[in-house]
């Protein structure tokens, strides 16, 4: 009986496959499988990351190429439905002065000539780098005119601000108009507020939805304020 039970356990319950049915799998340092499809992708796009370096510095002026020390070119996943899927990043290394990065919104293989031309930065912008200049690129949008509205509340004014479905958080009227450095042209908010808990935030609209008088001036505090962006 227990030759017939080491005979059962010891044949397969399903047929083995033929020799040389499955391609071989290479294995990685780690010893495990890779994909031999994406390998050669893997080494596709690495052709082309070089070329988009070699493409790039012969772009740079030839003052500043020897306070370069390197370039590296990556691809980067994008999780912000608005923007592309995958970003080349490309990122400058000087020698004398803070990295520097732009991106591509391109797969490494789909960056043409033309793409590296409209999303490098200027001669001016690389040389001032360089330097260690504090240079924006992209450029910042221009801010343009705030809109010719009548506002309810001045500086100064005490209001209190909605932070929630629910709650309500008292605080200071800091400014008429504001705006961050990166919002399109023309795109104001009608205030920035600094609550009485320390927090700076803005008010998108001028109406009671968002923000109103404060109903009670001797209250301070208030509760926790979506971050300001």
């Amino acid at each position: 009986v227990k030759k017939q039970f080491m005979a059962r356990r010891s044949t397969p319950p399903f047929p083995l496959p033929a020799p040389g049915a499955f391609p071989p799998a290479a294995m990685n340092p780690l010893g495990r499988f890779m994909d031999p499809e994406a390998a050669k992708k893997k080494a596709v796009k690495k052709q082309f990351m070089a070329k988009i370096k070699e493409d790039f510095l012969a772009m740079v002026p030839e003052a500043v190429k020897p306070e370069v020390e390197d370039v590296s070119v990556t691809e980067m996943i994008c999780g912000d439905p608005e923007c592309a899927p995958v970003d080349t990043i490309i990122r400058i290394i000087y020698a004398k002065a803070p990295m520097r990065t732009f991106g591509i919104p391109r797969e490494v293989e789909e960056v043409t000539d033309e793409d590296l031309k409209d999303f490098a930065p200027t001669g001016e912008v690389l040389a001032g780098w360089a330097r260690g200049e504090d240079l924006d690129w992209p450029p910042l949008p221009d801010p343009g005119e705030p809109p010719e509205l009548q506002l309810r509340f001045a500086e100064g004014a005490r209001v209190e601000c909605r932070v929630s479905a629910t709650k309500w958080a008292p605080g200071t009227i800091m400014k008429q108009w504001y705006r961050e450095p990166g919002w399109e042209t023309g795109n104001y908010a009608p205030y920035q507020i600094l609550l009485d808990n320390g927090k700076k935030i803005f008010a998108p609209q001028d109406t009671d939805v968002v923000i109103r008088a404060l109903q009670d001036p001797t209250a301070q505090g208030g509760a926790e304020p979506m971050a300001q962006g």
